[in-house]
């Protein structure tokens, strides 16, 4: 028996168990592509720090306004920025920390949602079993009841499998999300307190 002949033994609440999971993995790719794309390189905010420890304003802003990314964008608000340095940074990182977060709500709700799926999977996969003992008037054997209890096992396996992943990843989004934050609190506290 194949894997898609198994899956589909679930029945009908694995449609939703599915789309579920193309949403929560379409989010985990999303996320990952994300994060490649902001990351800053480890250079560039020291090189930035350094010329403006060296009063070199202009070349600072340059360096951090060649690459784009959100750690670059709160540095450069930062070093533009003629009074009250702190707070404009801030402003800005949390502007920047929005992104980081974005879709986090969706993969907590697959994460969540989909094993809840999967129960309901296993109480209609039960009533099918015994709506089958009740028309059988109690005449069954354990070859009758084997598609309602296909159903259940399958459904719950597979809602709790999907729940699962997503709840890893969400974890693993949100730990790496409070590194970015904890890196740009670090960066924009040593910003702030620069005097030229």
């Amino acid at each position: 028996m194949t894997v898609f002949e198994i899956l589909a033994k679930g029945g009908y609440m694995m449609i939703p168990i599915g789309i579920a999971s193309l949403f929560g993995v379409a989010i985990i790719i999303e996320r990952f592509i994300y994060y490649r794309r902001t990351r800053t390189p480890e250079d560039v905010v020291e090189r930035c720090k350094a010329r403006f420890r060296e009063g070199d304003v202009k070349s600072a802003l340059a360096i951090c306004s060649r690459i784009d990314t959100p750690m670059t964008r709160v540095v450069f608000a930062g070093l533009k920025a003629q009074k009250e340095r702190e707070k404009v940074m801030e402003t800005v990182a949390r502007k920047e920390l929005l992104g980081f977060e974005r879709y986090f709500t969706g993969l907590a709700t697959v994460a969540g949602v989909s094993p809840l799926l999967g129960f309901l999977g296993t109480v209609t996969g039960m009533i099918k079993a015994f709506m089958q003992v009740e028309r059988l008037g109690g005449n069954v054997n354990a070859s009758v009841l084997a598609g309602g209890i296909w159903e259940a096992l399958i459904t719950t396996a597979v809602g709790l499998l999907v729940g699962i992943i997503a709840y890893i990843f969400y974890n693993y989004f949100v730990g790496r999300v409070r590194n970015i934050k904890e890196g740009i609190e670090t960066t924009a506290d040593e910003i702030a307190g620069m005097v030229v």
